[in-house]
This record gives C-alpha cells, sequence and structure tokens, in this order.
C-alpha cells in the first residue's frame, strides 16, 4: 500500500510508556514526526529526552516492560503499530533497519562480520548462501571496508571501531530499505572517521533512495547531513523546522540553550551551558517541561503545558512566547 502524501514514515501522537512497579512512565509523549522519502531528518537532543525510545518504537524493539500505549506510525501507507512480531520481522531488516550507536554490542563477538550480513540477506532475499556472500562482499566494498574478501571472515574484535561501524551499516543498507534509522552513529568515533561515515551515508541516501532518521546529541552532524530537524526535551518534540533555520533562528529556549553551548572558531568566551538537567520521568514538572532550567519562565509556564506554535513556514516551537507569532497547532 503507497502513501499518497509526501512522507515515507508518519509518526503522528505517539506515545510509548515503561511499566513500573507503582504506575507507568512516559518517556515519549505525544510525539508528532515526518520523514520524507530520499531525506534525512535529524532528532536532536539531550540523553533522556526520548530519542531513543522513539527510535525503538518505530522498529519494534521495545523491551518488555515498554509498550506503545497510542498513536500511529506508518511506514510508506504501512501501520506499524497493528503488525505482529512476525509481520514486523519481515519489514525490519528489509523495508527499514537501525545503526547502533556502538557496534561492539550489536555485532555478534563468535561470529565473523561476513555471515552477519549475510544473514540479514538470506532472511529477505530469496538467493543461495554464495549469491548472498557476493552481496556481502560488494557491498562492503562500496561502504569503504578495504581487503573486503579478507574482511568477510573477520571477527569483530578484528577490526577498529570505524571499520566495525562500516558493517553495521553494511549490514543495514545491504536489502536497500526505504528507511535507515541511525542511532547516534558516530559518538564512539574520531572526527576524522566521523566525517567519512557521514559522507557514506549521504552516498548510499542519494545512491539506493533510502530515506535517513538521524538520531543524535552533535550538531555538528545535523549540520552536515540533515534537511529538517526535531529537537526534542523530556518525551516531546519542542521545536521544528528546516536545518538553515534551526541554526539561523532558533526559537525554543531550549534550543537556543544547545546553540548557544556550540563552540565557534573565533569564540575567546567560555561556552554556555544548561544549568539543570533532564527531569527525571517520575518527577515531571506539571506545565513546560523544561520550566525549571529556563530563563524565560513565568508563572504560566510552570502551571500550563504550552502547546505547538506555528510561527510560519512549518517552523513549530513549543513555547508561550510564541503566542503572538503563531497559532497553536494542536
Amino acid at each position: 500500500m503507497s502513501n499518497t502524501n509526501n512522507e515515507l514514515l508518519k509518526i503522528s501522537k505517539l506515545k510509548t510508556v515503561i511499566k513500573v512497579r507503582n504506575g507507568e512512565l512516559v518517556p515519549v509523549d505525544g510525539v508528532d514526526i515526518c520523514v520524507p522519502p530520499h531525506s534525512t531528518v535529524g532528532i536532536v537532543g539531550e540523553s533522556g529526552c526520548g530519542k531513543s525510545m522513539t527510535a525503538m518504537s518505530v522498529m519494534g524493539l521495545l523491551p518488555k516492560n515498554v509498550k506503545i500505549a497510542s498513536g500511529s506510525i506508518q511506514l510508506n501507507g504501512t501501520e506499524l503499530t497493528k503488525l505482529s512480531q512476525k509481520e514486523m520481522r519481515k519489514i525490519t531488516g528489509d523495508r527499514m533497519s537501525i545503526i547502533f550507536q556502538e557496534p561492539m554490542t550489536s555485532l555478534n563477538p563468535v561470529v565473523t562480520v561476513g555471515k552477519q550480513v549475510r544473514e540479514a540477506i538470506i532472511l529477505h532475499r530469496n538467493v543461495s548462501k554464495e549469491e548472498a556472500k557476493k552481496m556481502v562482499i560488494e557491498m562492503f566494498k562500496s561502504v569503504g571496508i578495504p581487503e573486503a574478501e579478507r574482511r568477510y571472515n573477520a571477527y569483530p574484535h578484528e577490526l577498529s571501531g570505524g571499520l566495525r561501524q562500516r558493517v553495521m551499516i553494511a549490514m543495514a543498507m545491504v536489502c536497500e530499505p526505504e528507511l535507515l534509522i541511525a542511532d547516534e552513529p558516530t559518538t564512539a568515533l574520531d572526527v576524522t572517521v566521523e566525517a567519512q561515515i557521514l559522507h557514506l551515508m549521504r552516498k548510499l541516501r542519494d545512491e539506493k533512495n533510502t530515506s535517513i532518521m538521524m538520531i543524535t546529541h552533535n550538531l555538528g552532524v545535523v549540520a552536515e547531513i540533515c534537511d529538517t530537524v526535531y529537537v526534542m526535551y523530556a518525551g516531546q518534540v519542542v521545536e521544528h523546522t528546516d536545518v538553515y533555520e534551526i541554526f539561523k533562528n532558533p526559537c525554543h529556549p531550549y534550543t537556543e540553550g544547545l546553540m548557544g553551548s556550540l563552540p565557534t572558531v573565533n569564540s575567546k568566551e567560555r561556552l554556555k551551558s544548561i544549568p539543570g538537567i533532564v527531569p527525571k520521568l517520575d518527577k515531571l514538572p506539571k506545565g513546560c517541561r523544561l520550566c525549571d532550567r529556563c530563563k524565560y519562565a513565568v508563572e504560566r509556564c510552570k502551571n500550563e503545558m504550552p502547546p505547538l506554535y506555528d510561527i510560519g513556514n512549518g517552523h513549530t516551537v513549543r513555547c508561550f512566547r510564541m503566542e503572538e507569532k503563531g497559532k497553536a497547532v494542536e
């Protein structure tokens, strides 16, 4: 079933809950995200903001005590929240796949990397082991793994961090998915390797027409590869616009804080930091979730949850300061 709108992935009002002894915690609370075809969408925020939990909800990889309570996740018109585990397994690794941030924990240490990638092909494509092996070696070459034939028989511990990450990208891309979710794919890598990995992901996106949902706390990565950006804080989207606008005109106090903590080439000033920490899920404020850390907070912010305001050209901001600039969209 194809999607007539310009959306490959459409997440609507997604609410994911964690069952705990005395009730529920809500790490993803009413999230709306759209990923158009052939684009890269960034999901940005500090650790604990709900970015990875959103990704795991999309992939159907939630732990036993976590479930989607409400909302919709559509991949090219297919409603993923209604699928059985068996039906989801057919889609993950084929129509959509994920790259995790730490390949050493994602790869099986006792199976060669070539066999692990080959398994993904055999699972989703009707090919022989020999054909699958050829496809893996080709994929290894296209993700820039030198001596691909030899590396096919290597174990994860025999490869550097950069090469392991390339293996993960090969595994995610080998079935040419429509959607690739990259969860902090460059966190453990040095800047040179990070630049190579981002270049590679952009190349694969353009050659294979894959869309990428890039989860990161690194605004440099966002500037480098993303078309549009969603800023998440404490389980909610607090700002959404295109990548140029987010750097030129950040409107939410949290986005301003993230931008203020970026180093610049000529700056001799100390980097600014956002005071405080992301609130714990069992101690969320009654009103705006940033109110305890926000220099603009007034009494209303403590008691009322601000809606998202559309301030023009699809730029949405969850802050009462935008009330005069735009209309509430939720």
